[in-house]
């Protein structure tokens, strides 16, 4: 029998619907369905298994979709007490003259591990210890949730919290901007600080600023105070529309005064040659000046004279372009001097253009020695001299900093480049200030504090606990900045281990602090109020890596960057952090006990290194994973057991070494002068000389055979002292 069309119609229906479940589930196969992890098959469907999926109030779960109960809508129809049987029959049987088909709600957990599911209900909680916290933006459980504002100042950022509320009169919408109900254009436009955008459905605060781009009007046209497209130019203008105000030229003699007019460096149209618009805005009378001069311009398109042959005219006289000295470098500052020589070169950075020395349009990457030679980049590494040797300098240094030695003139002495003009000798041997072999040495000792006189003696002597650096001035031995810091006269360099002289000028700008603004205390350490974990923050992050004196490195109450890496990442740099906390390698999570981090990791204390020199400049308390069970121990006894060791790790507070049950290699006696020790063991000075053994917090019998319960220094402590850095028991020959 040949189907009628509602035959046709119904059977169309229950493919299409048989298809949708299949799909929404995840079944399929020619054996019946196969449901994946997590869910459980119930008629016919792949449904989550257990309370993984959850429905939210006046609904209940029916083969994984959440409907309408009998306190539904559906209720005051009549038809509330069968509205979840009808939607079971309708999806066991087919469609029927009832049952609310509009009132089924598919969750939607596709690749989401929690958070909503579509329905007012959950896709699943995060159980994990390694990954306690839903990012509800993504739906999926992480270690640590970072913020997701960018572009946004309302709405969810992701991890619980809010990117902003909305002033009155302003809403919400679903990309996360404030907008008026009426606006019409993209959110993101609204009040971006990029444009004034007009004809949008209502006025733009972007502008309120004169000087904006106007976006979405024509080149003659302006935005009103009603955020609308108007005329500029007033009825009685009869140049241009577009002339009008347009930032080019003083458009003269045209019906109305143009604003162009009144800045006084825009060329003027419309006129003869020099001749000026009035302040009424018509063409005035142009008079010649030639007063004193005998050549050039006169100012109306004529000339008060011409220059004989081998002479040039310059400011109205008639002069040698070469004597006594280039006229071209009168105005230019490097570049030819058209008299077979030079005006100059251009330092570093720079290249002569037209006669001008403009800097090399490079990007101002937070790791780029852009206008930052002889300092330290934003992102930590370094643009001085010493990096090359220390192995810490920016990828871009020796292209942006490399240098250009200056030897003209000069036959010995600094070429300002590390190198040498030349060398004195014969009946000259010495070079004296000006860099001039002389028969007499002249000692040169100007700006030097300290180091060579250039004659065989020294400029001066530093004092107790003070040391002569590379740049001849007394550093204090416990400045762990770059040398060239102290006392440069440039900035207050803050937190270095040592008060900087600078910093006595309450107008000096202030670098290693959270902002230029910030005061460096008398203690050398910025005067801000510090925090241990973001606990301590009211929903900012803990962030940045300061000095807090006593070895101590702690963080900031800030807004985490949404755009760089979670705890736990690798890093090189602070700036790729979004807790701006880059310490030894990782990005990092402060905290002062184990509780305020995941249940997988423990709060120690992780050493701060001077990127310039890798000295340990003191610790840091942060959350940091154990290899192993982690159990605290008092003794080897009580984790060999498991295969594991006693193993000491820094403690956060203290400094001192914590006990911890970890992987590790049993054993000791190796050496370890010129190099590190097998895992879990520790380097100690024992009568073989420097070897390596394994802690023994519970005395000798924590030791191997052959071997005793020594002491050695566990870690610096960050000061120059030796007497206040831990002790750890070790065993040792």
């Amino acid at each position: 029998m040949k189907d009628t069309p509602a035959m046709t119609h119904f059977g169309a229906w229950l493919i299409g619907l048989l298809a949708l479940l299949t799909a929404l589930s995840g079944c399929g196969g020619d054996e019946g369905p196969t449901c994946g992890k997590g869910t459980v098959r119930s008629g016919g469907s792949c449904v989550p298994a257990g309370d993984a999926l959850a429905c939210g109030a006046g609904t209940n779960l029916v083969n994984g979709q959440c409907v309408a109960d009998a306190g539904s809508g559906a209720a005051d129809s009549g038809a509330g007490d069968t509205a979840v049987a009808d939607v079971q029959d309708t999806l066991d049987t087919g469609p029927a003259d009832t049952g609310p088909i509009d009132a089924v709600c598919q969750p939607n957990c596709l690749q989401r591990d929690c958070g909503d599911n579509g329905c007012g209900g959950s896709c699943g909680a995060c159980t994990s210890p390694a990954k306690p916290t839903c990012n509800t933006a993504i739906g999926l459980c992480v270690a640590q949730c970072v913020p997701q504002c960018l572009g946004k100042n309302c709405g969810d950022d992701g991890c619980g919290g809010q990117c902003g509320s909305c002033a009155s009169g302003l809403a919400c919408g679903t990309t996360g901007r404030c907008t008026p109900p009426s606006w019409t254009c993209n959110p993101s436009y609204y009040a971006a600080g990029d444009a004034c955008d007009c004809g949008c459905g209502a006025a733009d605060p972007d502008c309120a600023d004169p000087s904006a781009y106007l976006a979405g009007c024509s080149g003659d046209q302006v935005c009103d105070a009603a955020g609308t497209c108007a005329g500029k130019a007033p009825a009685s203008w009869t140049c241009g529309a577009g002339t009008y105000a347009g930032l080019d030229a003083c458009h003269c003699g045209c019906g109305a005064v143009d604003p162009d007019c009144a800045s006084g460096i825009l060329p003027i149209q419309g006129c003869g040659t020099g001749q000026p618009c009035k302040a009424d805005g018509t063409c005035g009378t142009c008079t010649p000046q030639c007063e004193g001069k005998k050549c050039g311009d006169n100012g109306c398109g004529g000339s008060c004279g011409s220059c004989g042959e081998g002479t040039t005219c310059d400011a109205g006289a008639c002069v040698s372009p070469c004597s006594p000295k280039p006229l071209v470098c009168k105005y230019n500052q490097c570049g030819s001097d058209g008299c077979g020589g030079s005006c100059g070169t251009c330092p570093s950075g720079f290249s002569c253009e037209s006669g001008a020395c403009e800097a090399v349009a490079l990007p101002q990457a937070p790791t780029s020695c852009v206008g930052n030679c002889g300092s330290k980049a934003p992102a930590g590494c370094y643009c001085t001299p010493t990096c090359a040797k220390n192995g810490t300098c920016c990828k871009d240094y020796q292209a942006i900093c490399s240098c250009a030695p200056a030897c003209q003139g000069k036959q010995c002495g600094s070429d300002g480049c590390g190198g040498q003009c030349g060398k004195c000798s014969g009946d000259k041997p010495f070079c004296d200030a000006s860099q001039q072999c002389t028969a007499a040495c002249t000692k040169q000792c100007d700006g030097k504090a300290c180091g060579d006189d250039g004659c065989g003696g020294q400029c001066g002597s530093c004092g107790a606990g003070s040391t002569c650096s590379w740049t001849n001035q007394c550093v204090p031995q416990a400045w762990n900045c770059p040398s060239n810091y102290f006392k440069d006269g440039q900035a207050c360099d803050c937190g270095c281990g040592a008060v900087d002289p600078d910093c006595s000028d309450a107008k000096a700008l202030v670098f290693g602090c959270p902002t230029s603004t910030t005061v460096c205390d008398a203690a050398g350490l910025c005067k801000v109020s510090f925090c241990s974990k973001d606990a301590e923050c009211a929903g900012k992050w803990c962030t940045g890596v300061y000095a807090a004196g006593a070895g101590s490195y702690k963080g900031v109450c800030a807004a985490p960057n949404n755009l760089a890496k979670a705890p736990g990442q690798t890093c090189k740099a602070d700036a790729e952090c979004a807790s701006s906390a880059c310490v030894a390698g990782l990005c990092r999570s402060y905290c002062q006990t184990d509780g305020d981090c995941p249940a997988s990791q423990r709060c120690l204390g992780a050493a701060v290194s001077s990127g310039e020199t890798g000295k340990t400049l003191g610790f840091a308390g942060v959350c940091q994973s154990v290899v192993g069970s982690a159990n605290a121990c008092k003794a080897q006894k009580d984790c060999l057991g498991q295969g594991e060791l006693c193993r000491a790790f820094v403690d956060a507070q203290t400094m001192g070494p914590r006990y911890l049950c970890s992987t590790g290699v049993y054993g000791g006696g190796g050496s370890c002068g010129a190099g590190s020790c097998p895992s879990g063991q520790l380097c100690a000075a024992g009568s073989k000389g420097a070897v390596c053994g394994i802690a023994c917090p519970g005395g000798g019998a924590d030791c191997p055979g052959g071997s005793s319960c020594g002491t050695a220094t566990f870690n610096n402590h960050g000061t120059l002292d030796p007497a206040d850095d831990p002790k750890v028991a070790v065993c040792v020959p």
